[in-house]
Parts: C-alpha cells; structure tokens; sequence
C-alpha cells in the first residue's frame, strides 16, 4: 500500500521551504526531512561555497537530487554535473527534481562505482538499521552496471572531475582505488567523501594525504569514533589539492558538521 501511494503521489510537487535549496520543486514522496533543511544540513549549506562557476562536478551516489540541485546551480551554465545513482526508484526522484528545477547543465547517469567495471547486485541488506535509506553493491535487489572513475576518463565518455562528491555505502575505499590515475595526476580537484566505517575512513584518509590532498574532517567524526560509526550512520570529509584550493571560511564551516550531517 506505501509503495502504490509513492506511485501515485510521485508527481505531486510543492516548493521546499527552507535551507540552500528553498524554493526548488520537490516530490511530496520523499518525506518532510527535504523540505525542512534536516537532510545533510551542514554539507548542504557548505556545498555552495565548495563548487565554482564553470566546475565539472560529478555527484556519485546522487540519491534523490538534493545536493546534485545545489552543485548544479553553483556550477551554473558553463559547467557541468554528472548525477550517478543506480537505484531505480531514487534515479527517477532524481530526474524529476532535475527537470523540474531547469537544472539543465545536470546528466543522469545509471551507474553504480567501483574499483572496477562489471555488474554486480545493488539493493537492501537487511542487516542495516532500520531508519538506513541506504542501499549498496552486494545488497539483494537489482543488477547494475558498476564502473570505475579512471575507465570513464579514460574512455572519453566523461570529462574529469573538478569536484567529487562520493556517498557510496561502504564501497569508498573501492571507489578511490578505481580512481588512482586521477589521484597521481596533478589536476586540481576538490572532494567530499562519505565513510561508513572508521576503517573505511582512515583508509581513505591514508590514500587521500599520499596522493597531496590536504584533508579536514567535519566534527561528526569524532563522534562516530566515540559512539561507533552506526550510531551516525556516516560521516564526511573535505579533501583538496592543491594547498589554498578551499577558502578558511569553507573549511571552518566544513569542520562544525556535527551529528545531523
């Protein structure tokens, strides 16, 4: 019955109300959190400050659209977002609120990442926390191509990144391995990545400072190591090279992210 209600409401859209995306369309499907600036709060209001005029941004792990609507707007007509989101459901989310909102400059695109092309399942683990919204490779579901940064470039299909934003579920330290060309380049690039565990976290962490990028991780992350990773469900950290590449302010507003995200 939940699911028959979402596909008959899915079109239903009003104006969200407030927080950095106030005034764009929104599905009513999606739950109030969106509309009332409590979804990832903190990085979304830090997202603007992070991605210039004319960036390449490719959102992996879009999810509904939020923050692609954000990276969008920054990067604005001489730039270009690349929203990856395999879930079916959250990839028509994700369209509908691209086109709703004339985010022209947006692609969607259908792939999960990885450390490497292939196909793999994509969906629930029933292990997760109940209040997870989160669905993973390796979960039961359904079959998605999965593909690797370094093959996109390399492929011509994409440009490269000037900004990444990662939210992949535990497959991050996989991701960043399929993307070691792009690190041991000398491009400018900017990231902010989501980690699931503290394993996870200072992995990346270690591959991250070995390839230059200077690091500063928001305030949740000394709380999910105090409370354990679960208790947050992830935390972020904002990576950039080279040296002076993020402003003070970004970076200290980066650092206040607490709990909500």
């Amino acid at each position: 019955m939940k699911r028959l209600l979402k596909s008959l409401f899915l079109h239903v859209r009003l104006p969200i109300r407030r927080g950095p995306n106030r005034g764009r369309w929104w599905s009513v499907t999606t739950g109030k959190n969106y509309f009332r600036d409590r979804f990832v709060p903190g990085k979304a209001a830090c997202l603007p400050q992070l991605v210039r005029s004319g960036d390449v941004v490719w959102d992996i792990g879009a999810h509904c659209g939020y923050t692609a609507l954000l990276e969008s707007a920054a990067a604005g007509a001489a730039g270009k977002v690349f929203a990856f989101e395999p879930n079916p459901r959250n990839r028509q989310l994700l369209g509908l609120h691209l086109r709703w909102n004339r985010a022209d400059n947006a692609t969607v695109l259908p792939y999960a990442m990885s450390g490497t092309d292939g196909e793999m399942s994509f969906g629930w683990d029933e292990s997760q926390r109940a209040s997870s919204i989160a669905s993973h490779l390796g979960g039961s579901g359904w079959k998605v191509p999965v593909r690797h940064v370094d093959g996109l470039i390399a492929s011509g299909e994409l440009p490269a990144p000037d900004f990444l934003k990662i939210d992949v579920e535990g497959a991050e330290a996989d991701l960043l391995r399929g993307a070691a060309n792009l690190l041991a380049s000398d491009r400018a690039l900017t990231i902010v990545l989501s980690t699931h565990t503290a394993e996870l976290h200072d992995s990346c962490c270690a591959t991250l400072r070995a390839a230059g990028f200077t690091i500063v991780e928001t305030a949740a992350v000394a709380i999910a190591r105090a409370e354990g990773w679960a208790s947050l469900g992830d935390v972020d950290l904002l990576a950039w090279r080279p040296a002076g590449g993020v402003s003070r302010d970004a970076q200290e507003a980066f650092a206040r992210i607490g709990r909500e995200g």
